[in-house]
């Protein structure tokens, strides 16, 4: 996760679509433009969080609360 760009996953990013089909939180109706940073940070908890368990020989369970 660490040697992927952050372009590469950005490049899935359609807010048009995620708000057509109710993509929880449903921001991106709102400000697709500004989510695009929002998720660029998400993008790089996850890679630390990810990769720090990797790193102690951990498993990493993650849960969605909205």
């Amino acid at each position: 996760m660490r040697e992927t760009p952050w372009e590469r996953p950005a490049a899935h990013y359609d807010p048009e679509r995620m708000a057509r089909d109710d993509v929880c939180p449903n921001l991106w109706a709102f400000d697709p433009a500004g989510q695009r940073a929002w998720l660029q940070s998400a993008n790089e908890e996850l890679v630390v969080f990810v990769t720090g368990a990797a790193a102690r020989g951990q498993g990493a369970f993650m849960g969605f609360v909205y």
